[in-house]
């Protein structure tokens, strides 16, 4: 991820809808049934905030738990990339997807406008032996 300029951000399994961020599979939770999203496979999200792209180009990855109906586990990679132009977003994509399809269980990865913006998003389920330790770090890719 480095040599791609895409720094680490913390991982965060669950935000509430009102947060700004946003994964793919929200819920309801009591009291109140305030939706919530949960962090979960596929492209479908937002973790880099807001107020960041206005100050250039931001990229972020996180890597933790994937909430998904199935229950929990570990080693979900999610990236999203802001670039300058559509094609920058897209060639990024590409690499990714293609970097981290040696290492994953299943890759997944987009491109749009996000914030009006060329964007890309990169979703991987990596295999126990692989996703970072307490003390490692994300995949090289």
């Amino acid at each position: 991820m480095r040599r791609h300029g895409i720094e680490e951000i913390l991982e965060v399994p669950a935000v509430p809808a009102a947060s700004g961020l946003r994964y793919r599979r929200s819920v309801l939770l009591d009291p109140g049934d305030e939706p919530w999203y949960l962090r979960t496979f596929g492209t479908d999200f937002e973790i880099v905030p807001a107020g960041r792209p206005r100050r250039g180009p931001s990229r972020c990855y996180s890597v933790g738990r994937d909430l998904d109906e199935q229950g929990e586990r570990e080693g979900l990679l999610l990236v999203q990339a802001f670039t300058d132009d559509r094609a920058a977003a897209e060639g990024l994509a590409r690499s990714l997807v293609g970097e981290l399809s040696a290492l994953a269980e299943q890759v997944e990865g987009r491109t749009d406008q996000a914030r009006q913006r060329p964007c890309c998003w990169v979703a991987a389920r990596l295999p126990a032996d692989r996703h970072r330790a307490a003390e490692g770090g994300a995949p090289d890719a």
